[in-house]
């Protein structure tokens, strides 16, 4: 079995205080795109998984079989990687494939879990995973709050608040650095109310230990793009485009300055 793994951006990431956990408070809007992981299925031994990602134990492929496994699911799996989305850049690369992989297992194990039991197994293998579990599964906006786990579908209509970017395209910058979530959330200040409009509470800290975030930041909107804001914990940074031509040009000006770029849309 070979399934599109897709990632995200964040369409407003809001930070509130430390739970008893350790882990941050947070209230996001998520929404898939259509930039993504492919990943090849192949029947192993009971019991054994494997990956070609390098990243051993540690790969969140890895960590979601064992969750599948820990629920008493039985099986082995092969899983080939064809990675397209940048690691450490934000859009929840990693998180996407344990989602994809979870969803696939489900179906090639015959468990028969509904997605929000899968979801429910994605919260312990990683704070993204529930909601890339609905957001690839039922193509849609998520609400996640808590540390990520607390996960709702949001129409899009209401995740983008009757504006109109929804129909346009999504054009993505790189500077090629690879953010450390951890340093970026220990430097983020505790916000106290719900914002009024879409922010990512992130973004100030990350650009402070990170310059280069926010020379993409600048690039896209010299090149164009409207509204440019940081995905996640960054490194990467998005902005709206009218049209797949002028998206196209917006991302030439942005690779021409030695970023990676690229165009996509939402995954409706």
């Amino acid at each position: 079995m070979t399934v599109e793994a897709h990632s995200k951006v964040n369409l407003s990431l809001e930070v509130f205080g430390k739970r008893a956990d350790g882990y941050r408070e947070i209230r996001t809007v998520l929404a898939p795109i259509g930039l993504c992981d492919i990943l090849e299925f192949n029947a192993a031994e009971e019991g054994q998984v494997s990956t070609d990602s390098g990243y051993g134990e540690c790969d969140l492929i890895v960590k979601a079989v064992h969750a599948l496994w820990a629920v008493g699911a039985r099986g082995g799996v092969s899983v080939k990687v064809e990675k397209r989305i940048p690691v450490g850049g934000g859009l929840g690369g990693g998180s996407a494939d344990a989602a994809a992989t979870l969803v696939a297992l489900n179906s090639l194990w015959g468990l028969g879990k509904t997605v929000e039991e899968i979801a429910l197994i994605g919260a312990t293998v990683g704070s993204d995973v529930p909601a890339l579990v609905l957001a690839n599964a039922c193509r849609s906006a998520v609400l996640a709050e808590g540390r990520g786990e607390k996960v709702r579908l949001l129409p899009w209509e209401v995740a983008f608040k009757g504006s109109s970017r929804l129909e346009k395209r999504l054009v993505l910058a790189n500077p090629h650095v690879h953010s450390s979530t951890a340093e970026v959330y220990s430097r983020c200040a505790v916000r106290t109310a719900l914002s009024p409009c879409p922010v990512n509470d992130l973004q100030e800290p990350a650009c402070a230990i990170y310059p280069e975030i926010g020379a993409a930041i600048e690039a896209l909107s010299s090149a164009g793009a409207e509204d440019v804001m940081m995905s996640g914990s960054g490194a990467t940074v998005f902005g709206y485009a009218k049209d797949d031509t002028a998206a196209e040009a917006i991302a030439e000006k942005v690779r021409a300055k030695g970023m990676w770029a690229a165009v996509t849309q939402f995954l409706l």
